[in-house]
């Protein structure tokens, strides 16, 4: 298709995330990049797997300590994180 008028990169960028509906797989890389940033390097470095499913966020520690001081502080997690992305993505957090 031939355009008389040039369209910007970002217009453009968009326009392809649109049509290749690539929006939900977005939002969720954001959305666990945010889980580093709100909960710290170190409790990322004992994360070893994260699941967003039905709004609820799976998270898999291999520490039973940070994930008893995560269970202590999950209400305020979820806040923060439903914050951050502008939206309600999540009501609970698990974590296992």
């Amino acid at each position: 298709m031939r355009r008389s008028k040039p369209i910007l990169a970002n217009d453009l960028l968009a326009l392809f995330v649109k049509e290749f509906h690539l929006e939900k797989g977005l939002k969720e890389h954001r959305f666990f990049q945010l889980w580093t940033e709100v909960t710290g390097v170190s409790v990322a470095g004992v994360t070893i797997g994260k699941k967003l499913y039905n709004k609820k966020l799976y998270i898999y520690l291999s520490s039973s300590v940070v994930r008893h001081e995560l269970f202590m502080m999950r209400s305020d997690i979820v806040k923060e994180l439903n914050r951050r992305m502008g939206e309600e993505m999540i009501d609970e957090l698990i974590l296992k």
